[in-house]
């Protein structure tokens, strides 16, 4: 018996030994994890501003709640999840199943809490806490950042989505590394009763903010002709494109379906693609004028060059194209006017294949922009050494080249800029925290493409297009001079094209004289009304070009204005009334904006993308709201609004 428990005395000793003096890397790790933990804080992301100012996307200080259930028995736990789960909204059972997880010392129970929430909470726990102490010590917040986008719906899915410190699509993604703030890794050490002792923890650098070349007024102005294109033609898609044929400054890109990036739970993945970037399509006989343009820097022709156009019908080879309005014997600037296919045809026959395809490459076809949108799209051009007569005659008009609404916007900007193309270019300045400009984007020239005359005579014609007669006529904007395409193509689906589906477009800038906007707009499949491109992408031309010259300052020319129109100018009567931009106060709040005037769309999108309940009356705009502007609500808030 003696000898027994002297070994058992002796296992002992030599177990106590080896855990002593040997170590043990489950046992380190172990105590480890109980004295400390590895924690990120991460700087505040930068801002998406546009060029005149306007917050596209921002990051807004809130806070999260976490518990530590370490410090919580099994009746403290479920007194405390009793208490704070209404007022979370979490269900009752799962929290405290979660507050009884003692080997745990730090859970998160809530997150975008603003400092209103945080106080009440915080104030049932106190009661709480006069009979039960240690729930005081539990609870603990930490700061985060919820990232808001104040235009809603406006630009969004060119935005994209972003997340704290984190890209998810869009410009938030490409733009990340400048984005993002720096993340910072420390270790959080406790005292042998768990509490923490780490305090001089410092601040992660905040990223670096973008100004974009959009215009916040004509991205508005954008929106809300999109919106109409949907509501008069019902398409599957529309987009726009707006430059300045100066710079290459991208001044708007709006599409149609979008979304709301602060309501993620609702986002149709469709809506998330940058279509005027990365859907290509067949844009029919946009391209046109420059096949024109290219005959005539050429020398091959000029604007009163007459040319057969056969009455309509042409045979090449086995195949034969047509004319949707027969001509016989027409000008160059008439083939534009009435959209002659075959005068088209005839001059890239003239120019030949590699000229031909050379034009249209220097105009910016079948490249890429390198604008920085993930996802863009080159689009597509037979090589000259191997396309087919009746190849390039279809090149002519459109068809089977494609193409996406970005590389029309900017060929159609060359041919307003004299005959230079500039890069297009969609980033101002990068700044950092302060405001201060750390990388400034200068417009950079890509190439000459046409002479400066050439360009010219190429515009003059593309006049006649919104003229009587023309097929553009519900692009004219009163009192400016459009020169313009219009384009409709059969729509190019699962390996052939569909019978019925079409694309329309419209491609322009004004004022002709000295164009200050080059636009590129496109209706995908519109099945309500004409589905021509006149007809489904003319009016919104019409409707953005005169809205957005008029905000410019950009004074219409007596000569053309055929009925009396009010002289826009400066009033403030003139100008569009823009969704307001949100503001936060220090302590969390939201400060209610002014929306007078605003129509109830643009009332709808500035108060539900803050997360705010809208309660409406009447119809028209709106002329009072409840609370007043300027007083401080908190998400979920509701307002009041009257309208008429």
């Amino acid at each position: 018996m003696g000898g027994l428990v002297g070994v058992c005395m002796l296992s002992l000793v030599v177990k106590s030994s080896s855990l002593m003096m040997l170590p043990d890397s489950q046992l380190e790790s172990k105590a480890n994890t109980q004295f400390n933990t590895a924690k990120e804080i991460h700087g505040r992301r930068g801002d998406i501003r546009t060029v005149d100012g306007s917050l596209f996307a921002t990051s807004v200080e809130v806070h999260s709640l976490h518990a530590d259930p370490s410090k919580l028995s099994k009746d403290t736990a479920t007194l405390l999840a009793k208490a704070i789960s209404p007022l979370l909204e979490l269900n009752i059972k799962t929290t405290e199943k979660r507050l009884n997880r003692r080997h745990r010392q730090d859970i998160k129970l809530g997150k975008n809490l603003v400092p209103s929430q945080v106080d009440e909470i915080m104030a049932v726990v106190d009661d709480l806490s006069k009979d039960h102490p240690t729930i005081r010590h539990a609870l603990f917040t930490r700061n985060e950042y919820r990232r808001f986008y104040p235009a809603g719906t406006d630009a969004a899915p060119l935005l994209g989505l972003g997340q704290a410190n984190t890209g998810r699509e869009g410009l938030e993604r490409t733009l990340n590394r400048h984005l993002a703030g720096e993340t910072y890794k420390y270790v959080q050490w406790r005292d042998r009763k768990g509490r923490r002792i780490t305090t001089d923890i410092p601040e992660a650098r905040p990223g670096n903010s973008v100004v974009l070349t959009i215009d916040r007024k004509i991205q508005r102005i954008a929106e809300e002709a999109l919106d109409a294109v949907i509501e008069r033609s019902e398409p599957d898609a529309a987009s726009v494109v707006i430059i300045d044929p100066e710079t290459g400054a991208i001044l708007a890109l709006a599409q149609r379906p979008t979304h709301n990036p602060n309501d993620t739970s609702k986002i149709d993945p469709e809506a998330l693609r940058n279509r005027a970037v990365a859907d290509v399509f067949e844009p029919g006989s946009v391209f046109k004028p420059f096949i024109a343009a290219a005959a005539i820097e050429e020398e091959l022709v000029t604007a009163d060059t007459l040319i057969d156009c056969e009455n309509g019908r042409y045979r090449i080879g086995r195949s034969t194209i047509s004319d949707e309005h027969p001509e016989k014997i027409i000008t160059v600037s008439e083939i534009i006017k009435y959209s002659s296919n075959i005068g088209a045809a005839k001059m890239a026959f003239n120019l030949g294949a590699k000229r031909t395809l050379s034009y249209l490459k220097d105009f910016g076809f079948s490249r890429s922009t390198q604008i920085g949108i993930a996802g863009e799209a080159s689009g597509f051009m037979r090589d000259h050494d191997k396309i087919k007569p009746i190849e390039l005659a279809t090149t002519s008009y459109g068809h089977g080249v494609n193409a996406t609404a970005l590389q029309l916007a900017s060929a159609v900007a060359t041919i307003g800029n004299g005959g230079i193309r500039m890069e297009p270019y969609l980033i101002s300045e990068i700044q950092d925290s302060n405001g201060v400009a750390v990388r400034i984007f200068e417009p950079s020239e890509d190439r000459r493409v046409v002479s400066k005359d050439t360009a010219a005579e190429t515009l003059k014609m593309m006049t006649t297009v919104t003229q009587a007669g023309g097929t553009g006529t519900k692009a004219a904007i009163e009192g400016y001079e459009v020169a313009g395409k219009t384009g409709t193509a059969w729509k190019h689906v699962e390996g052939g094209y569909s019978s019925t589906e079409r694309i329309g477009s419209f491609i322009g800038v004004v004022p002709a004289n000295e164009p200050r906007l080059a636009m590129a707009i496109v209706v995908d499949n519109p099945s309500k009304g004409s589905r021509f491109g006149g007809s489904t992408a003319g009016p919104p031309f019409s409707e953005i070009g005169g809205k957005a010259l008029r905000m410019m300052g950009v004074a219409p020319n007596p000569d053309l204005i055929k009925t009396d129109i009010e002289p826009a100018s400066t009033g403030e009567l003139t100008q569009p009334t823009a969704a307001p931009e949100l503001r936060w106060a220090h302590a969390g709040k939201l400060i209610a904006p002014d929306l007078k005037g605003l129509s109830m769309r643009d009332a709808l999108v500035t108060l539900e993308g803050a997360g705010l309940s809208v309660s409406l009356k009447g119809s028209g705009r709106v002329i009072q709201q409840n609370p007043r502007p300027g007083r401080t609500l908190r998400p979920g808030d509701k307002v009041e609004v009257t309208l008429q």
